[in-house]
């Protein structure tokens, strides 16, 4: 049976095998540039020497380690920026290397040691449902972050709608899941559902948080509530080969993080009622954290749903409600 574990070894492995490709490819194009370059050669042995040759100025001229390491840092300028005359003046390049991702130059990890967007992507396909398509250019990974939430899109006065000042609202729910997003340590501190009309920022508060966590390093799942039921019956009742997606299903139940969006736009029968239920009651027993996002509000769900589902949410979920105008509207006009 293949686990997380397996997946995150696997990546590894990748990418340690791209490492050792560029390291030849450097080796070769730097003999390239020794052989029609001899010059570069010269250059890159003086530079190599420099602090040998420093140290001996120390003991043989007696002039302090100050001095030696100013003219040091001084004829290393000197050389680099001849070496770089070399090659700018012949079109030539240090670094001609093929990269699969030029963010990370595939090393899986950017500034930090944060996991780059490749290596989020790379788990994602082995986790993708059917059909499902992985970019790693979309605006999950661009531009669904923290620091784009723009709070001024929300009224800064009461609304009529729901009696509360929407920027007040909003400001809390963005602490509240910025907090959650940085304090995630993959145990369950914590489950969160977002609820309110569609079009006030739910899923771009839910993609930040996935984006966050992902780049701390934990592992999460984001899927839409109708194509996460839709593969799950599929799986149930064996529309789907078993063998292939064995990893996708285990995951969605044990998965560090899961998040579900939409939720309420699923097709309603009896088995997504059964299902549900055991997902969250399976999750919430194993100590994992689920976040979903809905435009019902409680009294929808529990028409919808049994009570029992119902009652979960309301006692096991941190409750987010959003409020204002239809960003999407604002953004048109």
């Amino acid at each position: 049976m293949t686990t997380i574990s397996d997946i995150h070894n696997r990546i590894v492995a990748h990418y340690g095998t791209l490492t050792l490709q560029h390291e030849k490819q450097k080796r070769e194009q730097k003999e390239f540039l020794y052989k029609k370059y001899p010059r570069i050669e010269q250059i890159d042995n003086e530079i190599a020497m420099l602090a040998v040759t420093s140290a001996r100025r120390i003991l043989e001229e007696k002039i302090s380690a100050k001095e030696a390491t100013e003219s040091m840092n001084k004829l290393a300028l000197s050389l680099k920026k001849e070496r770089e005359d070399i090659l700018s003046q012949n079109g030539e390049a240090d670094d001609n290397i093929s990269y699969e991702c030029e963010i990370c130059k595939d090393t899986g990890l950017v500034a930090d040691g944060v996991k780059c967007s490749c290596y989020i992507n790379k788990m994602r396909e082995y986790i993708s449902l059917p059909g499902e398509k992985i970019n790693t250019n979309s605006t999950v990974f661009k531009n669904l972050v923290f620091d784009n939430f723009n709070l001024s899109y929300y009224p800064d006065t009461v609304d009529a709608n729901c009696g509360f000042v929407p920027r007040k609202m909003m400001k809390m729910n963005y602490a509240k899941c910025l907090k959650f997003a940085n304090e995630f340590n993959g145990e369950c501190s914590e489950n969160i559902l977002l609820y309110g009309p569609s079009g006030l920022g739910k899923t771009f508060l839910a993609s930040a948080i996935y984006n966050r966590v992902c780049e701390r390093g934990y592992f999460a799942m984001y899927k839409s509530s109708y194509k996460l039921f839709e593969f799950l019956e599929d799986y149930k009742f064996g529309r789907l080969n078993k063998d292939d997606y064995s990893l996708v299903y285990d995951t969605i139940y044990d998965c560090e993080l899961l998040i579900i969006d939409d939720f309420g736009t699923e097709f309603i029968t009896s088995y997504t009622q059964s299902v549900f239920f055991d997902l969250l009651n399976t999750r919430l027993l194993n100590g994992k954290s689920t976040i979903i996002s809905t435009n019902l509000n409680f009294e929808k769900i529990r028409e919808i749903y049994q009570e029992r589902v119902t009652s979960r949410l309301q006692n096991e979920f941190t409750g987010l409600f959003f409020c204002g105008k239809d960003i999407r509207s604002l953004k048109n006009e």
